[in-house]
């Protein structure tokens, strides 16, 4: 298996064998079109991805119904992959009358070579999002988290990875409500799924503007608490291969 940081954000790619799904992926310059009063990111490389990669996507899975998971100009470059998705984004899909073959994601899927695994993501994002445990057939594991880690779902379900995709910036609203992780739970989640390997998503949040950003409290990654016992992957293009 292998995983790679597809943009400087949060876009994932994870290829076995011959083909190869995407996680949440935005390959346009502007996240939102027109000015984007509400939340707007801009960069300047669309995507890290070679043009043999992208060839090898037959699968897309969208994580939440939000503009920075769900990103219609993206998804229009991939009229023949399949999508997998919530009931409410499947139908927001439809709506916007995509033609792809689209499936609503259930507790176990397999998914061109991989096993997907799908459970709640942690609150406030527990209705409305999902967390990824995707594993090959010789028991290589990615859990990927988008946002908040529920360490119940990881306990509960014995959930146990090689890479940990989690946020690691914290971001809270109105400085009380935990929207992304710092980096000492993200170490505490690698620790609960025995991962060695971390790769940060949700990255750098300053570069999000627009007015939400008042009502938001943002951090860095915090250096002093890298653990050298687990590899933290950042860059864009950033990639691990099993």
């Amino acid at each position: 298996m292998k995983v790679k940081k597809a943009d400087e954000y949060q876009s994932w790619f994870i290829e076995e064998g011959k083909e190869a799904l995407l996680i949440d992926p935005w390959f346009d310059s502007s996240l939102v079109e027109g000015r984007g009063w509400f939340l707007q990111r801009k960069k300047e490389k669309k995507s890290f991805l070679t043009e043999d990669e992208i060839s090898q996507v037959k699968n897309i899975v969208i994580t939440a119904p939000f503009e920075d998971h769900l990103h219609f100009n993206t998804l229009k470059k991939f009229s023949s992959a399949n999508i997998w998705c919530s009931s409410s984004v499947r139908s927001i899909l439809l709506k916007k009358k995509f033609k792809n073959k689209i499936f609503e994601l259930s507790s176990s899927n397999s998914i061109g070579n991989l096993e997907v695994r799908v459970y709640p993501a942690g609150f406030p994002y527990n209705s409305t999002a999902y967390c990824l445990h995707i594993l090959n057939d010789k028991g290589f594991a990615v859990f990927h988290e988008g946002h908040v880690v529920n360490k119940k779902v990881i306990q509960n379900n014995d959930i146990k990875a090689d890479i940990a995709i989690l946020t690691a910036e914290e971001v809270k609203f109105f400085g009380l409500l935990t929207l992304s992780m710092n980096l000492k739970n993200a170490m505490i989640a690698c620790d609960l799924l025995d991962a060695k390997k971390l790769f940060i998503t949700g990255s750098n949040p300053s570069k999000n503007t627009g007015f939400v950003n008042y009502f938001l409290k943002l951090n860095k990654l915090d250096n002093d608490l890298i653990d050298d016992k687990i590899e933290i992957f950042y860059e864009a293009g950033s990639s691990f291969s099993s």
